[in-house]
């Protein structure tokens, strides 16, 4: 067979060609149409790994779904910084995941906590992500047949918008350095009050040596006294290790009673005998 040989093709409606039988028309052939959703993008890797961060419940101390899983919160910013972003993306700054919630329409919901917004944005329904779209600058390019006026007009309404956004990144910003604050006062509060704790018991102890010193001052005797009760104390501890190496017996066998009497911290030891009308 010649490859170059050129092959007639035939048409419907061509003389060359009549259709079968004179009444059904030959069959028409579609041309191939893409499949549904080929071209399709999935949703952009921020939301998904958001989300992905959102709905783990082994993190739901730090950020977790709201009771309706219609809006999350961050409980904890600072650990959120730290642990969470560096863990899900190449950052840890809690801004930059602020505005980047910015330009995907989320908006915060409640003035008082990190929580955060969007209709494709729900517990459970992550295919919802990819209606959510990412935020174009706005720019609308003026023909030459507007008003200088208009032009005005409108450059002060895009001015004012981005003045705006400004202020709310900014406050953003703020209120997360407001909460680190907080956090680093109740740090070193704690570590004031265990000083303060530590001080006033050296401060005692400096109290008692202080009034020891000045009693021994006053008193020259005062010396003599203790070391006179300590060479007491000596005696009386050698007397009774001596008593105690005598038998018990002895005593009891005379019916005797011991009597142990303690006097301005001194012990004296008598016994008993019963005298003989008692027997």
């Amino acid at each position: 067979m010649n490859p170059f040989f050129t092959v007639k093709q035939e048409y419907a409606g061509s003389s060359s060609s009549p259709p079968s039988g004179g009444d059904e028309p030959p069959p028409v052939i579609l041309p191939p149409q893409p499949r549904e959703g080929l071209h399709d993008t999935g949703p952009p890797p921020f939301l998904t790994k958001t989300f992905d961060m959102v709905d783990d419940p082994t993190t739901n101390h730090i950020v977790s779904w709201n009771r309706g899983g219609s809006s999350f919160v961050a409980w904890d910013p600072h650990s959120f910084s730290t642990n969470l972003l560096p863990r899900y993306f190449k950052h840890n700054n809690f801004s930059s995941f602020v505005r980047q919630l910015n330009t995907y329409g989320f908006r915060k919901i409640d003035p008082d906590r990190w929580e955060f917004a969007n209709e494709g944005f729900l517990s459970g329904q992550k295919h919802l992500l990819r209606n959510i779209k990412r935020r174009k600058a706005p720019s609308q390019p003026l023909t030459q047949q507007q008003a200088p006026d208009a032009c005005v007009e409108v450059g002060r309404r895009f001015g004012l918008d981005g003045e705006i956004d400004r202020l709310k990144r900014d406050k953003q910003v703020l209120m997360m350095e407001l909460v680190k604050l907080r956090q680093q006062q109740q740090n070193a509060r704690s570590y004031i009050q265990a000083m303060e704790q530590r001080l006033q018991a050296i401060e005692q102890k400096q109290q008692q040596m202080m009034q020891f010193l000045a009693r021994a001052m006053q008193n020259p005797a005062f010396l003599q006294q203790l070391a006179q009760q300590k060479e007491k104390r000596k005696e009386l501890e050698e007397a009774m290790t001596k008593k105690r190496r005598r038998p018990i017996d002895q005593g009891s066998s005379r019916g005797g009673v011991v009597v142990v009497v303690v006097v301005n911290r001194a012990i004296l030891v008598e016994v008993q005998t019963p005298s003989r009308q008692s027997l």
